[in-house]
Formats: structure tokens, C-alpha cells, sequence
């Protein structure tokens, strides 16, 4: 009895977080991750609230991170979340400074701009490394892995993309680290493409039983009009980043929306695995 009101009582925290403005509505698993990564989460031997946002230029953009670092209308148990992950801190603590600080070859710490899943995998792109050794340096207890935006660009089938997702993602978990799988966003007329692609990375989700967040979903049903999205038909609008959580202001600004989705969802996964009894 002690057990299940305990969970009750951190899943309650973490919705209230999630009903300050806006829920997930596309990232709602159909199969209970917890148990699975629960066990992973008992191999960590790092410190605790360490991320690392692992992408291409998507996530290498200032504007992806901006919300985290210092955004408006942050609730307080966003703003408990962020201290615990370090934000704000700019060391090898900090997975936002980490995604968006630069580094020569039009990089940063953990993601580079043009990188393909097999480029991320085996590293030296833009001197980029590679995904063990980025894992062995930041030893993260979570990761959001959002990569193949490239992969579809250059026509690749999923058929041969998700092998490189998958070794990705058996490397993650065997370092103890819990690997959010995100779905990539709209590319201007590679649609058909890109949701071929997201589909197969739900299934390998399901195959691994680990968190999805479903960001091209999401960004679905907030605004179907999926090119408003879009800055140039590949990165995401960038007006006003760190500013109130809201639906209008998200459909003006996909990289604010991005970010809080990552938040929102990392935060659903700390209250599930890392903070239930």
C-alpha cells in the first residue's frame, strides 16, 4: 500500500507540472516502460540529473535549449527539475550547455550540424565523438536521442537507418543510462518520409521497452499545418525561444515547443523510474 500511494504521489507532482499549459498528447507509450528501466537505472554509477542531448544541428541550435536556461513562465516544479539537471551550470554537468556550446566543425559538445545516425554512432564528424566515448565522458542518467533528420534528407530508407539507432541505443543502455527516444520533426516535402521513418523508431521503443516522445506527433496536433513548424523545410522557427509556454506561442516557435517537450517528458520519466518506490 506504502508503494503504490508513493507513486501516486510523485506521478501527481509531475502532472501538476505538466497542466501549468500544456499536456503530451502524442508521447503516451502503449506499453509500461518503467519496470525496464528501472532496471537499467539500477547499473547508473554517475551523478545523479545528468543529461546529454544527442542530434544533429536541430539540437546544436541555441534556440533548442533556450527555454531551459533561463525561459519564461517556468513552473516551480519545472524550475526543481532544471536545478536538479543542471542547467544553467555551463560544465560537463550540464547537457543543455553541452548540446549548444561551440566547438570548431560546426559542432557542439554532443551534437553536430549534418550528422547521419552512422556518423553520430562512429563519431568524427566535425570532430564530433563518438557516441561510446561521448557516453563515457558525461556518463549521463538520461539521454534524448533525436537524430536520422539527415538520414531522410539523403534518402535513406528506414530500413537502413534503424540499425545505427538501435546499436545506439543498446550502448546506452548498457552504460545504466535511461535513452528517451524522440521522433524527428516535419522536413518540408519529405513528410511521407519522416513519418515512415518515426513510425519504425516507435516500434524499436517498443522492442527496448524505453520512453518515446513523440515530437513530430505532438507537433501534429498542436498545429497540423506541419510547414508553420519550419524556419527554412528542415530546422525548426526560432522567434522568441525562451518565451511563455503557451499554444499560440508555441505555434510561432518550434524550437520553444521542442524544448519544453524534452523537459516535460524527462520530467514524466524521472517521477516513473528514477524517483518511485
Amino acid at each position: 500500500m506504502k508503494t503504490t500511494l508513493s507513486i501516486a504521489f510523485v506521478l501527481t507532482l509531475c502532472a501538476s507540472a505538466f497542466a501549468q499549459q500544456h499536456a503530451l498528447q502524442a508521447s503516451k507509450e502503449s506499453y509500461d516502460y518503467a519496470p525496464a528501466m528501472k532496471e537499467v537505472a539500477k547499473k547508473f554509477k554517475g551523478t545523479q540529473g545528468v543529461i546529454v542531448l544527442m542530434g544533429d544541428s536541430i539540437t546544436y541550435a541555441n534556440q533548442n535549449t533556450a527555454w531551459a536556461l533561463g525561459g519564461a513562465g517556468q513552473s516551480a516544479e519545472v524550475k526543481a527539475f532544471l536545478k536538479w539537471s543542471h542547467a544553467g551550470e555551463r560544465n560537463d554537468l550540464d547537457g543543455y550547455h553541452n548540446a549548444r556550446v561551440d566547438q570548431p566543425g560546426n559542432r557542439s559538445n554532443t551534437a553536430a550540424s549534418g550528422v547521419t545516425t552512422a556518423g553520430y554512432l562512429k563519431g568524427g564528424h566535425g570532430g564530433l565523438p563518438a557516441l561510446s566515448e561521448i557516453l563515457k565522458k558525461y556518463n549521463p542518467q538520461m539521454v534524448v536521442y533525436m537524430l536520422g533528420t539527415n538520414d531522410v534528407k539523403q534518402g535513406q530508407q528506414p530500413a537502413a537507418i534503424l540499425p545505427n539507432v538501435e546499436k545506439s541505443i543498446d550502448a546506452i543502455l548498457a552504460n545504466g543510462t535511461i535513452p528517451i527516444l524522440s521522433t524527428i520533426p516535419p522536413m518540408t516535402g519529405k513528410n511521407p518520409q519522416v513519418e515512415a521513418y518515426n513510425a519504425e523508431l516507435k516500434k524499436l521503443a517498443e522492442k527496448k521497452k524505453i520512453p518515446v516522445l513523440d515530437l513530430f506527433g505532438e507537433m501534429k496536433a498542436v498545429n497540423a499545418d506541419l510547414d508553420k513548424w519550419l524556419s527554412d523545410g528542415v530546422h525548426l522557427t526560432f522567434a522568441n525561444s525562451g518565451g511563455e509556454p503557451t499554444v499560440e506561442n508555441f505555434k510561432s516557435t518550434g524550437y520553444l515547443f521542442r524544448c519544453y517537450c524534452n523537459i516535460m517528458k524527462m520530467m514524466e520519466v524521472k517521477a516513473r523510474v528514477l524517483d518511485a518506490k
